[in-house]
Parts: structure tokens; C-alpha cells; sequence
């Protein structure tokens, strides 16, 4: 209590005295009675004690991002690490300079560590991955499948498993291109595509839309948005809409629901700000920031590179997700008889790593039916549970013991307790 209530006052307090002030509280005092914080690094370094392994545990998030000098004081403060991050998407920008790094790997004897020790180069990712095991992170929870597509394929060598897979989404054209006769000034600037961009984000708000993006990957484009959306839009409609401008360096870490990409470069523009735009890792953000659908504006009629194959991928709609065969006579029976009562059926449906054994319904209302035990085991069962649970599936069971295993049975009773409007 004493620990808590010295916080208290201490977070009340300005830099300085908070300092002092935590600095009188015992550390095991401190983590005993809160001992979980969330912050960032610059907040860990602020307002926690310089101890060493206060903590168990220090988890570190979008680690290929963070230069090494800045984690330093959080993995102080941790007896063990855990560093997450994506090494596809955009790398860390350190300032300190070449001479700077040799003069500290010279001081500190640290010599052979140097290739670690090279912070301009080698983000807080690098230096963990050289260091310890790499675990591959492969199930993505964001976006539609149309929208993620892409990426896992050009930048995710198709590793990525997608628990976004379900009827009410994966099938959908999730990108809008739209083509504008814009041009850049000499400061950079599309304005056609800035006016545009306003239209469209005008349009979705009062659609009821609360969650939007508007990235691009030039300053210059992002601070004409920002400025034209100050000054068209009320701040009734900027906050109600969610709406945030930015680059795609100021929104690596973000999300939003719908995404209005501006890529302000025309068919005149020099290759270096295509290669610029065309970045893997700049392209492998800006491409899954968005959970249900993107809206690109483009003055480009001949776009190049890895820019021009997005587009290509943005106008082809997706094709139908590909089902398998039921393994078992139980699950063909009982699909054959749901489908005699009006249902849409799917079967061997692929949702992240699982196969489920029946998908009934189309749209929001199509809903996962169990008709086994898992043929790996109860292990495997529960793991598919839990995954179909966390991506909002509703999960039915139907096995043959519950209903004497008479399909047509079954069927009926399933029928009475998903959702009316199932039906094809």
C-alpha cells in the first residue's frame, strides 16, 4: 500500500520529483504491488527506477523498429527479454553516427561484439534474433483475406496462416482503385489526389465508418492531407470518423478499419521516388494497415515495380476459398442432409491452419460446425477451438452420438439453432 500510494504521488508529480520520489520506494516494494506496467521505452526510462531485473519478464513489440541505445534501459530492468517484430516491414532510423559506435565498442573492450553493436545497422530485432531462437509468428489476425493477400504473398514467402477467413469476408474485393488526373508541384504535392482523398473520406464518415487511415508515403502529401482535412472537416467529423494522417513511417504499428491510400506519384515522376514508394518494407506496412478494405488513389496510369504488381492484385477480386472433401462418412451424410433442408454448405473449410468439418450459412451468419473429435487429438481439438473462438467464429458441434447418428436428425436440430437467415 505504501508502494502504491508513493506512485500515486510520485505520477503527480513533475520529471525531477518523480524521479526522487520513486527513487525512495524499495524496487520489490514497487513490483509486488503493481507488477505488470505497459508504457513505452521512452516511459519505462522516465518513471521507473534504474534497477537491475526488477522484472521477470521485459516484452519489447515492434522491436525492427527500435534502435538498441533506446530498449537498453527497459532490458536493464528485465532478468529475461522477449523481442517481437517483423523484420519485413520498415527498420529503425538511429542517430548515432559510425564513430560514435566504434569509440563505445573501444572503450567498453567489447570488440568482438561488434557486428551486434553496429546501432545504425542492426535494430534491437537483429541483435535478439543473432543472440537467441527466432520463433516465426504464422497466424495473422487482422485483415481480409483479399487485403493481406499480397503481402503474404510477395513479402511472407505464402508462411502467413489467416484466421480472417469466414464467409462474410474472404471471398469479398476488399480494394477500390480510383484514378485521378493529378500531378505533383515542386513541393511535392498531388493536390487533385489530396481533393480526392477528402471526398472519399467524407463519404465514409457519414456512411458510419469509425475507424480510418489516410497514409501515404511522401511527407510533403501527408502534411497537404492533414492540412486540408483540418480545414474542410469539422473536428466533430475528424473524431467521430477516427480519422489519422500520416506517412507510412508514422503509422508502422497502426491499424483501422478502412485504410484511403494516396500514392501521389504520377507516370512523370523519377524512378527514384518509385523505388522509394516501391519499397519491400515500406510496401509490406502500407499494405496491412487496414482490416476491411483499402481505397487507393492514383495519378499513375503505368505504374512500376513492386507499386504497379499491388495494383495489378488490387483489380482481381478474389476467388471463392477452396473447401476439401469430408474424411469421414459422418460429416458427408450429415452435409447432404443440411443441404436438402435449403442450407449453404461448406466443407474442409481452411481457417488459419485448421480445416474446419462444416461451415453452414453465408455472410455474418455462417457459423463452424464440429462433427468429430479432432483426428490429432484433444490437444488439436481445443487449439482449433480456442483459435475459431479468438477469430469470432461461432462454433455449433454436431457428433454422432448425440443424435444417434441419423444425419437427418441432426440436421434438423441444427437447423433449429443456427441463425434464420443461414439459408442459400
Amino acid at each position: 500500500r505504501r508502494a502504491v500510494a508513493a506512485l500515486a504521488r510520485a505520477l503527480r508529480s513533475g520529471p525531477a520529483a518523480r524521479r526522487r520520489a520513486l527513487a525512495d520506494v524499495a524496487p520489490h516494494d514497487l513490483v509486488a504491488a503493481l507488477p505488470l506496467w505497459v508504457g513505452t521505452l521512452a516511459e519505462v526510462e522516465d518513471i521507473l527506477p534504474a534497477v537491475p531485473g526488477m522484472f521477470d519478464l521485459v516484452v519489447v513489440d515492434e522491436a525492427s523498429h527500435v534502435d538498441q541505445p533506446l530498449a537498453a534501459p527497459a532490458l536493464l530492468r528485465g532478468r529475461r527479454a522477449v523481442i517481437g517484430g517483423d523484420p519485413r516491414q520498415l527498420r529503425h532510423v538511429s542517430f548515432v553516427s559510425d564513430q560514435a559506435v566504434r569509440d563505445a565498442v573501444a572503450a567498453e573492450g567489447t570488440g568482438e561484439l561488434a557486428d551486434r553493436l553496429d546501432v545504425p545497422k542492426v535494430s534491437l530485432f537483429d541483435a535478439g534474433a543473432a543472440a537467441a531462437g527466432v520463433h516465426w509468428l504464422t497466424e495473422h489476425h487482422r485483415c481480409a483475406p483479399h487485403l493481406i493477400g499480397f503481402a503474404a504473398r510477395e513479402f511472407y514467402d505464402g508462411r502467413i496462416a489467416l484466421l480472417t477467413t469466414h464467409p462474410a469476408v474472404a471471398d469479398v474485393d476488399c480494394i477500390d482503385t480510383e484514378h485521378v488526373r493529378g500531378a505533383r508541384d515542386r513541393k511535392g504535392v498531388n493536390p487533385v489526389e489530396a481533393d480526392a482523398v477528402l471526398a472519399h473520406v467524407g463519404r465514409r464518415i457519414a456512411a458510419g465508418v469509425r475507424s480510418i487511415g489516410v497514409v501515404t508515403p511522401f511527407r510533403a502529401q501527408a502534411d497537404a492531407l492533414e492540412a486540408a482535412l483540418l480545414d474542410r472537416l469539422s473536428l466533430e467529423e475528424i473524431t467521430g470518423g477516427g480519422v489519422r494522417v500520416g506517412t507510412v513511417h508514422g503509422v508502422q504499428g497502426s491499424e483501422f478499419d478502412e485504410v484511403v491510400v494516396s500514392l501521389a506519384l504520377t507516370d512523370e515522376d523519377k524512378p527514384n521516388a518509385w523505388r522509394f514508394a516501391g519499397d519491400r518494407n515500406l510496401l509490406a506496412v502500407l499494405t496491412t494497415r487496414a482490416r476491411r478494405r483499402v481505397h487507393l488513389v492514383t495519378s499513375a496510369t503505368r505504374p512500376v515495380g513492386l507499386v504497379g504488381a499491388y495494383l495489378r492484385h488490387a483489380g482481381v477480386p478474389p476467388t471463392e476459398t477452396e473447401g476439401a472433401e469430408p474424411a469421414d462418412e459422418w460429416t458427408a451424410r450429415l452435409a447432404e442432409a443440411l443441404r436438402a433442408l435449403g442450407r449453404t454448405v461448406r466443407t474442409g473449410y481452411p481457417v488459419g491452419e485448421w480445416r474446419l468439418d462444416l461451415v453452414v450459412g453465408e455472410g455474418v451468419d455462417a457459423v463452424a460446425v464440429e462433427t468429430r473429435p479432432h483426428p490429432d487429438g484433444a490437444a488439436a481439438h481445443l487449439a482449433r477451438w480456442r483459435a475459431l473462438h479468438g477469430a469470432g467464429w461461432r462454433v455449433h458441434d454436431a457428433f454422432p452420438s448425440r443424435f444417434d447418428r441419423d444425419p437427418v436428425r441432426a440436421a434438423v436440430g441444427l437447423a433449429q439453432e443456427l441463425p434464420a437467415s443461414a439459408p442459400a
